[in-house]
């Protein structure tokens, strides 16, 4: 058997980690798949902004021109960057979460996150996708959507939501 568990990074995604721990306690053989949805776009290289001198005292107009900042690392190095630190933040709430369970992380690059969900589920042909809904409705649902609902609709796998607490 095997799960797929998309996390976002926050707090409300990590309410599935007790489901998915009772699923590894149902099922002893079950390979848990965590996972990230990453946007490439939202990616920025880090970049120095240089020290800027004193003014001291100046008669007469002056003008003052702040170089621009030094780009440090460039997108490609934050995407590998970024990759790094995702695995290692899935590795640590595997470790935390489920210990001694079959997992494994995977980081995904794509702008939209369930298709890229849909698509590793198909990928790893798991049986199950685990995830939070952050619980939105009213205006805010209507206006942010909802990852949750579109895996629900579009993956046609069985998926266990969680509602994360509040």
């Amino acid at each position: 058997m095997r799960a797929l568990v998309p996390l976002d990074g926050s707090e409300d995604a990590l309410a599935v980690m007790p489901a998915v721990r009772r699923l590894t306690e149902m099922a002893p053989g079950i390979e848990v798949h965590l996972a990230t949805v990453l946007d490439p776009q939202a990616v920025r290289g880090r970049t120095e902004r240089p020290a800027r001198e004193p003014l001291g005292v100046a008669a007469g107009t002056t003008v003052v021109r702040i170089p621009p900042p030094r780009l440090l690392e460039s997108h490609g190095e934050a995407v590998t960057r970024k990759a790094t630190e995702w695995r290692e933040r899935l590795e640590q709430v595997a470790a935390q979460e489920l210990p001694g369970a079959a997992t494994t992380v995977h980081v995904e690059w794509a702008h939209q996150p369930a298709k890229a969900i849909i698509e590793l589920a198909n990928e790893l042909d798991v049986d199950v996708i685990a995830m939070a809904t952050h619980g939105r409705s009213g205006l805010s649902h209507l206006l942010v959507g909802s990852v949750t609902e579109e895996v629900i609709r579009d993956s046609g796998r069985p998926v266990l939501v969680v509602r994360a607490r509040r």
